[in-house]
């Protein structure tokens, strides 16, 4: 596949004119070792993204060679009622599980297509993304197997504060839970090409 890589922030009506290639690249992304796949894992994304799209905080980037989608990344603002900090091990402190508005913001789900990786799709949207959210801090949760994935996330300035089990309609069994601090100092501001 050619062609110049074009990365830019995505209205929930784009991300609902591509819903069905987002859910094809997530299978693809997320169904392979070292990801944990349940047998429903298609179908519970779809409705997961579908109720996003409802979220007046939902924000998106998409990643496109061509017209072809390569990679995407999406997520929401924690409300001050959530259960995120709930049940980590170790505890989260009070203060540090304590949510406002504006406070933090979830990297909900976040991937590249296999054949275009290592070639800073990814680190382009997650820059874009998060640098262009109001939110003060940020959140993500990943699975334990995925060691590369974490790499990634450690190297971009993510720091690992816990695990917490996963519901019933949860990806997986158990997560990884990450936290970066700092978002305004991402590049935020223009969408980049690459």
């Amino acid at each position: 596949m050619s062609g110049e890589v074009r990365i830019g922030l995505a209205s929930t009506a784009t991300v609902r004119l591509r819903f069905e290639e987002i859910c094809e690249l997530y299978d693809e992304a997320f169904s392979a070792a070292p990801f944990y796949w349940r047998d429903d894992e298609s179908r519970l994304h779809r409705q997961r993204l579908e109720s996003l799209l409802a979220d007046p905080s939902f924000g998106a980037a998409l990643a496109f060679r061509e017209d072809t989608l390569i990679g995407f990344a999406y997520g929401f603002a924690l409300k001050p009622d959530t259960s995120w900090w709930s049940g980590l091990t170790p505890p989260v402190p009070d203060d540090e599980a304590n949510e406002w508005p504006g406070r933090t913001f979830v990297l909900f789900d976040f991937a590249v297509r296999r054949d275009q990786r290592g070639q800073g799709v990814g680190h382009g949207l997650h820059d874009l993304l998060l640098g262009n959210r109001p939110e003060s801090r940020a959140t993500l949760a990943t699975q334990p197997a995925a060691a590369e994935t974490k790499g990634l996330y450690e190297r971009w300035g993510w720091r690992l504060i816990g695990q917490a089990k996963g519901g019933p309609q949860a990806a997986a069994p158990l997560f990884d839970i990450y936290r970066r601090d700092r978002i305004d100092d991402l590049n935020a501001g223009q969408p980049s090409s690459r």
